[in-house]
């Protein structure tokens, strides 16, 4: 098991920024998404063991993180938010220092740093000084060094943040890169939602610091069965009055994504009324499919599903 978490809150003085996680994941990339603000930064330092719960188990990897927080850290790697870097410091003099902190000797690191450079794409830029370095290149080195210690899960705090189209692009190659090719496992703390999309294939969503999705992302995404793709063949006047049919019925139909589509959702999960109504208004159903949602539209009705029922952390008010 990748990571378990239960029941775990997290109180700063009067505020709840954690409240009664629960989740247990596998995988090889988990996304961790939310809106900023979250929870997810603390979510993370949590995992880590570098905050503890204010209560409740959490278990990376197997282990007990309150219990052994010292062997749960050496099983992980930790990319944090943010430029940091070591001014004066090379490239390659950076990774080794961080593998030398993990117990490596000054040779071993000096030959992992160099390996992982590579790793990184930033080989040609491995005698530099890190503050010459560009944004793209201080998230990769970021990487680089928390692989130092060959990790078994590595963790990712916004590592996209900042970055021009290409530079993301490439670390997001990377990402996958090590997620196919017996790299460590991923989480990948979040609020794009491209980025989860392109590297993960499970992910949690947090939201206002309550769990409010946990699973697959086919399950996020899973077909709503009130919800149709509809394309229909007839005059004009015919596809007027089947839109007026459904509308009739409690339904709303607007323009699809794509050309020529409608997009239909129905009152109740009952195709049948599809069918009665492209019988009545005289069409033929070319093409009726239960509708896929995008990331973001499975995203924004998990956090709004809560919105509606007007809960906030721990399901209160």
């Amino acid at each position: 098991m990748l990571l378990a978490l239960r029941g775990v809150d997290k109180r700063f003085g009067d505020t709840l920024a954690l409240s009664d996680i629960t989740v247990s994941l596998d995988g090889r990339a988990v996304g961790l998404l939310g809106p900023n603000g979250a929870g997810k930064t603390t979510l993370m330092r949590i995992l880590l063991g570098l905050s503890s719960p204010s209560q409740g188990d959490v278990e990376v990897l197997g282990i007990d993180v309150r219990a052994r927080p010292y062997e749960a850290r050496a099983r992980l790697g930790y990319a944090a938010e943010g430029p940091q870097r070591i001014p004066g410091l090379t490239g390659v003099e950076s990774v080794a220092y961080a593998a030398e902190l993990c117990g490596l000797g000054r040779r071993p690191a000096l030959l992992r740093a160099h390996e992982l450079l590579d790793l990184v794409n930033l080989g040609d830029a491995r005698d530099r000084r890190v503050e010459t370095y560009s944004t793209g290149m201080h998230q990769r080195i970021k990487v680089a060094m928390a692989l130092a210690h060959d990790p078994a899960l590595l963790l990712l705090d916004e590592p996209t943040t900042g970055l021009d189209p290409d530079s993301r692009d490439e670390l997001l190659e990377l990402l996958v890169s090590l997620r196919d090719g017996g790299g460590p496992a991923l989480l990948l703390s979040t609020h794009l939602l491209h980025d989860v999309e392109r590297t993960c294939d499970r992910c949690m969503i947090l939201e206002a610091g309550a769990l409010r999705f946990a699973g697959s992302l086919g399950e996020l995404r899973r077909p709503n069965p009130q919800h149709y793709d509809v394309r229909i063949d007839g005059s004009e006047e015919a596809r007027g009055r089947f839109v007026d049919t459904l509308v009739g019925t409690g339904a709303t139909v607007e323009r699809g994504r794509r050309a020529g589509v409608l997009d239909v959702h129905l009152v109740a999960p009952d195709p049948r009324v599809l069918w009665s109504a492209a019988e009545t208004s005289g069409v033929r159903l070319w093409h009726l499919e239960p509708r896929a949602p995008s990331l973001e539209e499975a995203f924004l009705a998990t956090i709004s599903a809560e919105a509606r029922a007007g809960t906030g952390p721990g399901g209160q008010p």
